[in-house]
């Protein structure tokens, strides 16, 4: 016989679990040596891409804007 349950039953499971999994994160990544430098240098990484892509879409706008105002 399958077990039936609700789905709101199912949605605050999945949100609990997902907490716990989040907090089991952040307790490693601040507990452990290995995990912690490993994520930083990679969260510095990744910010380092976000940074350089949001400038490539921004210069042409930048120039553009200081060719039609003048160079205030």
């Amino acid at each position: 016989m399958p077990l039936r349950t609700s789905q709101s039953f199912v949605n605050w499971f999945s949100i609990c679990y997902f907490a716990c999994a989040i907090g089991m994160f952040i307790y490693l990544w601040a507990n452990t040596p290995v995990i912690a430098d490993l994520w930083t240098s990679l969260l510095d990484f990744a910010f380092n891409i976000m940074y350089v892509v949001i400038g490539a879409l921004l210069w042409p706008g930048t120039l553009l804007a200081m060719l039609v105002m003048g160079f205030y």
